[in-house]
């Protein structure tokens, strides 16, 4: 089959993009990934085997623009992303259409109306619930003094964003969704035919992630607690902040490793003034932005990696790359009691549940992790074994060739 992938986001970025595309194509499939330029990169080019193509939106009038971003606001079909799909197909003809997250999941359905071409709604979050958390790291008067931002609530509440999930879920001849409490949103929330929702997690593709890397030098004499990507209200930093004091009682040699970016510029002053207000700031470490290739090398620096997400109808539905990364590298977690977590680490046995929000259940787990040494690496060990087993790419790998065999 001639698989085509859209992307509204830059690529190569997304990690889930690339894995995805690597394994239809060793399933003898050909895939051409069309997403969105930049000046930097080429309009076409051929990245690990992957056909992209690229498209920048500025390239039109901005009149036209306008036009465009009007008719999505009415009809959720992008106009410019129809067409650039359409492109591809003229080229040579496409066999499926694979759409990464919502936003443009009714612009493919459009075309494979069209063109009678079977569509993949690739559905790496609840989207509807993270445009939620997202908002709310504007402040009011970023948003009546940003036309854009302005634009956007008035046209696109969450109440339209959950009408569009609903209806893409039930049209889409696959629909593919990151962890099982995804699933049971899709198929009970949403009405999504089950038979027709697979699981195809953010796993580890251990042949493009090394785990056997060097830690990255500066923090041999401490006690590193690590979160790597990017943060937001929503991610529960804030719980792990407020408790630090307590570990660093007990644990004069702790340190918090931020890997990563805020997820808004005001976020990221809104929460460098709640670390300086609780007196942490000399004990933590913020990397900004680093290189995917990079990561492993934070990450084997750790003596604990976190996921402390609070709980929303967002965290409660979807399970972050991270933590399997974290597991391969044979760190011991910690992680909030949002669904999706629990029942990973709990199944896994490999760190420990803290209940999301709470300081002084993030600050004790910190200090069991950091004083039982032992049990830590018994925790780190147990979640390699796991991901070795069980939570790795091989295995959502097959579950993805598997709904494109159906399709066939």
């Amino acid at each position: 089959m001639h698989v085509c992938m859209v992307l509204r986001k830059e690529f190569p970025r997304d990690i889930r993009v690339a894995k995805e595309a690597r394994a239809l194509q060793a399933a003898g499939h050909d895939v051409t990934l069309i997403c969105r330029t930049t000046a930097k990169k080429p309009a076409r080019e051929t990245v690990d085997g992957i056909d992209v193509w690229r498209f920048s939106e500025h390239d039109q009038s901005p009149l036209r623009r306008q036009r465009q971003t009007l008719q999505y606001l009415v009809t959720f079909v992008h106009p410019f992303w129809k067409r650039a799909i359409e492109t591809v197909h003229e080229s040579k003809s496409i066999d499926a259409i694979h759409v990464h997250d919502l936003p443009l999941v009714g612009t493919g359905l459009a075309v494979g109306d069209d063109r009678s071409v079977p569509v993949v709604a690739d559905l790496h979050e609840n989207y509807p619930e993270a445009i939620r958390q997202w908002r709310r790291m504007h402040s009011v008067e970023d948003v009546v003094t940003n036309v854009g931002l302005l634009t956007k609530y008035a046209a696109l509440p969450i109440r339209r964003w959950k009408r569009l999930e609903r209806n893409c879920v039930q049209r889409a001849d696959g629909v593919l969704a990151v962890c099982e409490e995804a699933k049971a949103h899709y198929v009970t929330d949403c009405g999504a035919d089950a038979d027709s929702v697979a699981i195809v997690g953010n796993t580890v593709d251990r042949t493009h992630f090394d785990t056997d890397a060097k830690p990255v030098a500066g923090f041999e004499d401490e006690f590193v607690i690590s979160y790597v990507g990017k943060f937001a209200p929503h991610r529960g930093l804030e719980p792990v902040v407020e408790g630090f004091a307590a570990v660093r009682d007990r644990l004069p040699n702790s340190r918090i490793l931020i890997v990563g970016a805020p997820g808004s510029a005001e976020y990221g002053s809104r929460f460098d003034a709640f670390c300086e207000r609780h007196g942490v700031t000399d004990a933590m470490t913020f990397t900004g932005w680093v290189d995917f290739e990079e990561v492993p090398a934070y990450m084997a620096a750790s003596d604990v990696c976190l996921v402390p997400h609070a709980s929303t109808p967002h965290t409660d539905t979807t399970i972050p790359h991270k933590l399997f990364q974290y597991m391969a590298m044979g760190k011991p977690v910690l992680v909030s009691d949002v669904p999706p977590l629990e029942r990973v680490v709990g199944e896994t046995d490999a760190g420990v549940v803290a209940t999301a929000d709470d300081a002084d259940a993030m600050a004790a787990a910190l200090v069991e992790l950091g004083t039982d040494q032992e049990q830590a690496a018994q925790w780190g060990e147990n979640g390699r074994r796991a991901v070795a087993e069980r939570y790795n790419w091989m295995h959502d790998a097959k579950t993805l060739r598997e709904t494109y065999d159906s399709l066939c």
